[in-house]
């Protein structure tokens, strides 16, 4: 799948968090896998209405796999500093961030929100038959307790799969709405720097991350000498 350059564009810098394997396959084939909506890692995902109706919980679950069959999510979070970020999705410090400048307005905020709206909250009548500004809210919308990831997620119509070990995957290619500009590893990252930086442009920033010394986040490790 590849992305259609625009003009005039506002773009703003995100940060996709993939375990090594994962992350060195990106840069080798220069792409990213879509998300599958039925496989993301929330259950509440695109269903976040509040209903006691059996029907409706039916029908809402019904509505999310017909979105799942012809779109998919690229998530990505607004910064790389956070620990949970790296433990969760950076296999524990061991895989990498990468940082891309996208089109801002194809990638909005995620909206946190204390408690599942009601139907009359999201003024609706019934699930059947949700506006597009709803179901941009529900595309939109998590639990509070997600909130430490920052996302950004992008809905993506699927196309061009490709088959691999019997899976159909999806990807979007690094392009003008995807352009590399960091390669951040943790800071227990086993491969050599030199076998990562033969894999970009020269002009994207490639640095080792490691702990604050005096606060729970994420920094650059200064000393290039920790990731030969």
């Amino acid at each position: 799948m590849t992305s259609t350059p625009t003009s005039d564009v506002s773009m703003v810098r995100l940060y996709r968090f993939l375990n090594a394997e994962f992350g060195l396959r990106s840069l080798v084939d220069k792409r990213l896998r879509v998300g599958r909506i039925e496989e993301l890692n929330d259950d509440f995902e695109f269903i976040g209405v509040a209903t006691d109706v059996r029907q409706e919980r039916i029908a809402l679950r019904h509505t999310r796999r017909q979105l799942s069959a012809g779109n998919g999510v690229l998530c990505m979070s607004k910064g790389w500093e956070s620990p949970l970020m790296w433990a969760h999705y950076g296999d524990s410090h061991k895989g990498m961030a990468l940082g891309f400048d996208v089109p801002a307005k194809l990638y909005p905020a995620v909206e946190y929100v204390e408690k599942r709206p009601s139907r009359e909250e999201m003024g609706l009548d019934g699930v059947d038959n949700m506006s597009e500004a709803t179901m941009e809210r529900l595309i939109k919308m998590k639990a509070k307790g997600w909130e430490y990831e920052q996302e950004h997620r992008a809905f993506v119509g699927l196309s061009d799969g490709i088959l691999l070990h019997g899976t159909e995957h999806f990807f979007v290619d690094f392009g003008p709405q995807l352009v590399l500009k960091e390669v951040i590893v943790g800071s227990r990252f086993k491969t050599q720097r030199s076998e990562v930086m033969r894999l970009v442009d020269p002009r994207v920033d490639v640095f080792m991350a490691r702990g604050d010394f005096e606060d729970f986040k994420v920094v650059r490790q200064q000393m290039e000498s920790m990731w030969p």
